[in-house]
């Protein structure tokens, strides 16, 4: 049944595009006054209203939580009577088949003549180059067959259908206004623009190239501003940026198609919620972000530890293939091998640095350090006005993953920027990360974890990330206690760091020692169990007494 589809998609989708960094979503909410936009994992789907007429365009998934989000939008689904589809696939029609909520029942279906024919068994519609056929989808749902060109009204709203094959065989896209481009999955935003959409999903790529650049054609022929509506990866309004790479292919195995804005597992729907959904206008996709400056969150394993010992062990293995040649003594031909070794070890060492510092980068495949730091802000939650401290913000990845996710709060960062990393981070890189991200409601400061510049209880939420382990010879419980000192009575904490037993001491007494404190909710929670990553990722990158400290003062 198709409920076990979208299940199913759910499943191999996130297992086969996890870390990829392919899909970025729009979360639910609005793009402008006429635009609402509901998030199902991956998937967008969209209303339009004009007049006191509200349309829809694509069905989603076979979602649970489709009303609750439409109701975050203030769209009761019993008002909905047309519904414009992109092509049939099951992420983009689940809502109307025959085992979903029905919510829908009584709307009227328009769909392309061509798309029809996988709805009434015809054509099979085949992925992964063909290898793959997926389910067939049944709705009982009254359609209308719209063909290439067609323009038609429905209240005081005009469609037009511009038919776009190669991604299905009759994927139609929908002009409404003249002005609001609704593209399904025809164009796919990466971090330098719009590309055709991911290759292993086509039925033909070349046709799919092709529709693209017509599409193009099309819409710059009308030379009036056009908004670009994605069904997975955002929207613009910027055609330079919508069609910058029209004859490439996304390849969502090649690094190169990574957008680092991407969440790492797109159905993973924590920052989708009511107060987001209600409180702030979903950002357009394009490089204006990028002009105003470059993000530079770093790499939590320095250049220096991959090029030091690189240079240390080609000068070790040179010395040490000299003295073995020129040695005839055994002491000098043993000397020679102990430099030898030494060079086999540094070289063991940069190769394994390097290697770190591919899985921490947060333009890679794994994303460690994103993971990370996304996972500990999903514990931070501030009131409406409210305001956070992120302790030795760093670069302010944390600091600004919190503000992101409270947009009606604010966040403070506050470091020394010394040590190893004074070259790479400071306040300035700090705020042009914010910039970048397009993420106001934040400030950085100077300020020492040591002494904390604050008042007593003066922020409603504190938190930090891998910054007391590199506090050396403090006591890094009276450290967490200088921390929440700054924390308001009601206030939640999420700490992340080393927690080992020779770095911290007894942590399960210090748990015991906060809630005879008065202090709630207290938990001490392994991130390396899945919470944040697996086992043995943290053992290999030396992360293995990851802990997170949790609760409220």
């Amino acid at each position: 049944m198709a409920r076990k589809d979208s299940e199913h998609q759910k499943r191999s989708m996130s297992t086969m595009f996890r870390g990829r960094a392919i899909f970025k979503p729009l979360n639910t909410g609005r793009i402008d006054e006429h635009v609402a936009c509901v998030r199902e994992w991956i998937a967008n789907i969209f209303f339009y209203t004009k007049s006191g007429t509200t349309i829809m365009i694509d069905a989603g998934y076979n979602y649970a939580r489709l009303k609750e989000k439409m109701c975050w939008l203030d769209i009761d689904p019993d008002s909905i009577r047309h519904i414009l589809i992109t092509h049939q696939d099951t992420d983009h029609v689940g809502a109307l088949e025959r085992d979903s909520e029905l919510l829908f029942r009584d709307a009227t279906v328009y769909i392309g003549e061509i798309e029809n024919r996988y709805l009434t068994g015809e054509t099979r519609r085949k992925v992964i180059h063909g290898l793959y056929k997926l389910p067939m989808v049944r709705t009982d749902n009254r359609k209308v067959l719209v063909t290439d060109g067609e323009v038609f009204t429905i209240g005081d709203i005009k469609v037009e259908c511009i038919l776009v094959p190669g991604h299905t065989w009759g994927h139609m896209v929908y002009l409404i206004d003249d002005t609001y481009l609704f593209t399904g999955d025809t164009i796919w935003f990466g971090a330098d623009g719009g590309y055709s959409f991911i290759s292993t999903l086509a039925e033909d790529n070349r046709l799919a190239v092709r529709s693209l650049a017509r599409l193009e054609e099309n819409v710059r022929a009308r030379k009036r501003p056009i908004v670009v509506i994605t069904g997975h990866t955002g929207w613009t309004d910027d055609l330079d940026f919508a069609f910058a790479h029209r004859e490439e292919l996304c390849k969502p195995f090649t690094e190169h198609y990574s957008d680092p804005k991407a969440p790492y597992d797109g159905y993973e729907e924590d920052d989708d919620t009511e107060e987001r959904a209600r409180a702030v206008w979903l950002p357009k996709q394009d490089t204006a972000v990028r002009k105003n400056g470059v993000l530079v969150y770093g790499n939590w394993m320095p250049q220096s530890m991959v090029v030091g010992p690189a240079l240390g062990a080609a000068a070790l293995g040179a010395a040490g293939a000299v003295v073995c040649r020129k040695s005839k003594h055994p002491a000098g031909k043993l000397s020679g091998a102990s430099l030898l070794a030494g060079a086999a070890g540094a070289g063991a060492f940069a190769i394994y640095s390097h290697a770190a510092r591919k899985a921490f980068s947060y333009d890679g495949k794994q994303k460690i350090s994103k993971r990370i730091v996304e996972g500990t802000a999903s514990y931070v939650t501030l009131p409406s006005g409210g305001v956070g401290l992120d302790v030795g913000c760093g670069s302010g990845a944390l600091t600004i993953a919190c503000a992101r996710r409270n947009p009606s709060a604010s966040m403070v960062g506050c470091d020394i920027w010394s040590g190893a990393y004074k070259a790479v981070f400071s306040q300035t890189v700090c705020e042009q990360n914010a910039r970048a991200e397009g993420v106001p409601n934040v400030k950085f400061r100077e300020g020492n974890a040591v002494h904390l510049p604050f008042a007593d209880e003066y922020f409603d939420a504190v938190t930090s990330n891998y910054v007391y382990h590199n506090i050396a010879g403090r006591d890094r419980q009276k450290l967490l206690l200088e921390t929440l000192r700054v924390l308001k009575k009601g206030g939640i904490f999420a700490i992340h760091d080393l927690m080992s037993k020779v770095r911290y001491g007894d942590m399960e007494t210090f748990v015991q020692r906060l809630k005879e404190m008065g202090y709630e909710d207290v938990r001490l929670i392994d991130t390396t169990d899945g919470t944040f990553l697996d086992r043995k990722e943290a053992v290999l990158l030396g992360l293995g007494s990851s802990r997170l400290l949790t609760g409220r003062k």
